[in-house]
């Protein structure tokens, strides 16, 4: 069981998955959405509209249409929203210092990303890691 579980939690990564990479101009919505979300998963949400909209062929205003239909966000939303969680991700199962975990997402400084976390969360980044995160034996 054991074993079937580790499988499991492989299969079902953030970054990586089976969706189609580029050509899902005629893909139903799951297999869109999924290679959208992958792809920003991968880049960390540190990809601009123009850039995600030329990667998987679209003009960047279509882009933006389809982010909204797809997932109820538009693209400044939905990557923000990306940040925020592998943010999240980070404090909850690494030690890393939190500039380092600012750095590694993109963002400018520690109060910037601190302000970013704290307005979506409502707790500063320390204190969700203390309050949530993985507790280290002494």
């Amino acid at each position: 069981m054991t074993e079937l579980l580790h499988q499991h939690r492989q299969k079902i990564s953030k970054s990586k998955s089976n969706f189609p990479r580029k050509n899902v101009r005629h893909a139903n919505r799951d297999a869109q959405s999924g290679a959208i979300m992958t792809y920003l998963t991968q880049k960390s949400g540190q990809v601009s509209l123009k850039e995600a909209a030329e990667y998987f062929c679209y003009q960047a205003n279509y882009f933006s249409r389809l982010c909204r239909k797809l997932f109820a966000a538009d693209f400044v939303h939905l990557r923000h929203n990306i940040w925020i969680n592998l943010a999240e991700d980070q404090l909850l199962l690494t030690n890393k210092k939190l500039e380092e975990i600012a750095d590694e997402l993109g963002y400018q400084d520690l109060s910037s990303f601190s302000k970013a976390f704290a307005e979506s969360t409502g707790f500063s980044p320390g204190k969700y890691r203390k309050k949530y995160g993985i507790k280290i034996g002494r």
